[in-house]
């Protein structure tokens, strides 16, 4: 009797596995966004970016992407070594997505600090391998980065969503941006310088008191608020679903999640 009880609780959860795999693949079908956590990992829009995007209509795979190494968010910010390792890894990961699903939409969300691993991530892309969107929230990296190399791995739009009212990135000046910089202001404060010849593919989108009841009172990680991702940040990633499936098989399907995190 035991032994069939064993037997049956391991049929059952290799069942759900199976299946929650099959839901993720087809999910990959509709697309894919990554979003990464800032220093830290403290799990701001772990769940609340998922959520708002699949509300908003989102019907691709989100993957949460780890890239910390500690959860002293002082050590992630200044162990840029170590975040442009995790940024070679994550450009693996999309180069492997790509090769499968070639023509659609792969978009990246980063907060804080992720959004430099985002950004060298895309820059650490080969030769015709390019993502569509770059979403930077309360962007630790210095507002003069030169955005050029991303660029040129990129479809479309770097959007980044400011604000003056980021204490914390007030602090960053002290100690320092992603990128390594001291005593400037970052991209989460005050923009992010577009290069020359490019400026249209970088929007810079400052905080407004109209963001408030969506969420984001314009500090650092209120911006990834489920109403905010709802209703503002969505529409950096959706679009239409195109494929051979039936409108009503498109519109049953819900986006899938997954977290990847690095061996510790």
């Amino acid at each position: 009797m035991r032994r069939l009880a064993v037997f049956t609780l391991a049929v059952a959860v290799a069942t759900a596995i199976s299946g929650c795999a099959t839901s993720h693949h087809a999910a990959e079908e509709f697309g894919k966004t990554f979003y990464l956590d800032g220093a830290g990992n403290w799990g701001f829009g772990a769940s609340t970016v998922p959520i708002g995007l699949e509300e908003a209509g989102y019907r691709g795979h989100v993957e949460i992407y780890i890239w910390t190494t500690s959860l002293n968010p002082l050590i992630d910010q200044l162990n840029i070594g170590g975040a442009k390792l995790r940024a070679a890894a994550l450009a693996d990961r999309i180069e492997q997505y790509r090769r499968q699903y070639p023509d659609n939409d792969l978009n990246i969300i980063a907060l804080s600090a992720g959004t430099g691993v985002a950004i060298w991530a895309v820059e650490a892309l080969p030769a015709g391998v390019k993502i569509k969107n770059l979403v930077l929230l309360g962007s630790s990296l210095s507002h003069d980065y030169d955005a050029r190399k991303a660029l040129s791995n990129m479809a479309g739009r770097i959007y980044v969503y400011h604000s003056p009212h980021d204490v914390v990135l007030g602090g960053v000046r002290m100690v320092g941006t992603i990128d390594g910089k001291r005593g400037v202001d970052s991209a989460g404060l005050v923009g992010l310088d577009p290069p020359r010849g490019a400026q249209n593919r970088v929007r810079n989108i400052p905080w407004s008191d109209r963001y408030i009841r969506y969420g984001w009172t314009g500090a650092h990680t209120d911006c990834t608020s489920k109403e905010f991702v709802r209703q503002v940040i969505a529409k950096h990633v959706k679009r239409p679903v195109r494929d051979r499936r039936s409108a009503a098989a498109r519109y049953s399907m819900a986006p899938m999640l997954s977290v990847h995190a690095p061996a510790r």
